[in-house]
């Protein structure tokens, strides 16, 4: 590695650590302000409730949804930088790294015969959860307090009942949808890898079959926007170019194309090519094709 690419990697590492800080600042914040306020509506409503506080109660339902969205966008984030920051280490030469080596949640049990890990996310999901909840039950029970004056204290335990359901139903099929769409983008990652195998920039754009496997990889809005990407790439003298790293391996090569054309993490696309971290289904195992150099016993 040349010295300007360690000093620049040195910066991008200090810039790292200081998003990561930031990041989870705003998650520490967020969740001193969330449950303070649901307790607060808790106090002033939970002996009040009628017609009249169905929409504060629908308001702070929404606003505890947009909450949780920007949150599991953060998380998102902060798991990217978290990889970044650990590859760099490595790059640098700092395999003991904070980052590189950072011990994952090993204490978990079992609580009313749930699963329990002792993790962060766990902890941050319960708040978010339990937030959802009391907002939906002081929604459902304003609804019927407002369609049904005289209605009796079993509405309300049935509102609860339903409030708690319904979030733990709605917790199930997020968590499975998100499975499933991450399944289907890392089977995406590794057919777009392999066949950016056999292409390079300059015949990015002919090739239609990895214009549509990195269209549906990154999820645009139309085929044109990668297939302008592949157009612009392709016209850049390879020897000249910026957009690779000095010295990268055939299949990284592969991976940068791809991220290239995609806006998606070349480290993120190798780990689903090669399943460097294991983690790929191993009924489809990851080969990349072999190269006319290469001698096959």
């Amino acid at each position: 590695m040349d010295q300007d690419r360690r000093n620049a990697l040195s910066t991008e590492y200090g810039e790292v650590c200081s998003n990561f800080r930031t990041l989870t600042d705003i998650r520490f914040k967020l969740l001193g302000l969330l449950p303070i306020a649901t307790a607060v509506a808790i106090a002033l409503k939970v002996d009040h409730i009628d017609g009249r506080s169905f929409v504060f109660s629908l308001f702070g339902l929404i606003a505890t949804i947009g909450l949780v969205t920007y949150n599991t966008r953060n998380d998102e984030l902060y798991d990217e930088l978290v990889r970044r920051a650990a590859y760099i280490e490595r790059s640098l030469g700092l395999a003991d790294g904070a980052f590189a080596n950072r011990p994952r949640p090993s204490l978990s049990f079992r609580l009313f015969g749930i699963p329990w890990k002792v993790d962060h996310r766990i902890g941050v999901g319960t708040i978010y959860l339990a937030s959802i909840a009391v907002w939906l039950f002081l929604v459902l029970a304003s609804l019927s307090a407002w369609l049904a004056p005289e209605a009796s204290v079993l509405a309300t335990l049935a509102a609860f009942g339903l409030a708690v359901i319904a979030t733990w139903c709605a917790r199930t099929w997020i968590k499975r949808k998100k499975k499933e769409v991450d399944e289907e983008k890392r089977s995406l990652a590794i057919e777009a890898v392999q066949k950016a195998f056999s292409t390079d920039l300059s015949r990015g754009t002919a090739d239609g079959g990895l214009i549509d496997l990195c269209f549906k990889l990154a999820d645009e809005k139309t085929r044109e926007i990668i297939a302008k990407r592949a157009q612009f790439y392709a016209g850049i003298d390879r020897e000249s170019s910026i957009y690779y790293p000095p010295g990268v391996s055939k299949e990284q090569a592969a991976c940068h194309l791809v991220a290239l054309l995609t806006d998606l993490p070349p480290r993120w696309l190798f780990d689903c090519a090669t399943n460097r971290r294991g983690d790929m289904p191993e009924k489809s195992p990851v080969l990349f094709p072999p190269r006319a150099d290469e001698v096959r016993l």
